[in-house]
């Protein structure tokens, strides 16, 4: 299959899960379609992150440390909010390294709060930011006070639908 050719079509989530179908039964593309999020065609690009997203549900082993250092620098990167979404949420399904990035803690608390974030993004930060706080307890605190003292009136019933749950984890109710 020429991947890159089948993402430049429009998608729908069934061509989306056909490629993922195909990646699960022939292993060895998987850093075809992978490397195909870095596409200067950014529609290309979005729609590798989404298949991504679906390899990452079944197959998270798939993803090493490096790829979340890569997924994690291009989210901060990138101005499209379609790829910005396909890269946290691969990053959200995938093991956390050792060793985080101050610059990606700073992005997911600046895109969870910012009003201009999709909710999907501000969701995902939200939630990636409580696996953070379940890796280094340290953080805790912090995203427990922001999200407890953000004037969340002026979001959406997803955010706060979200916001509520992550406050739950987080004081361990």
């Amino acid at each position: 299959m020429d991947y890159r050719e089948h993402l430049r079509q429009p998608l729908s989530k069934r061509f989306v899960d056909i490629l993922a179908t195909e990646i699960f039964l022939n292993p060895a593309d998987f850093d075809i379609v992978y490397r195909l999020i870095y596409d200067e065609d950014i529609a290309v690009a979005w729609r590798a992150a989404w298949a991504c997203q679906k390899i990452s549900e079944k197959h998270p082993e798939w993803f090493s440390e490096r790829h979340f250092e890569e997924l994690s620098t291009l989210a901060i990167a990138t101005s499209h909010g379609g790829l910005l979404r396909g890269c946290l949420s691969v990053i959200n399904n995938i093991a956390l390294p050792e060793c985080l990035s101050v610059e990606f803690i700073n992005a997911c608390f600046d895109w969870m709060i910012s009003p201009k974030s999709p909710i999907a993004v501000q969701a995902l930060s939200m939630k990636i930011l409580l696996r953070i706080c379940r890796k280094e307890p340290e953080f805790k605190q912090e995203l427990s006070v922001v999200l407890e003292n953000i004037d969340f009136e002026n979001y959406s019933a997803g955010f706060k639908s979200v916001r509520k749950n992550i406050l739950k984890a987080l004081n361990g109710k």
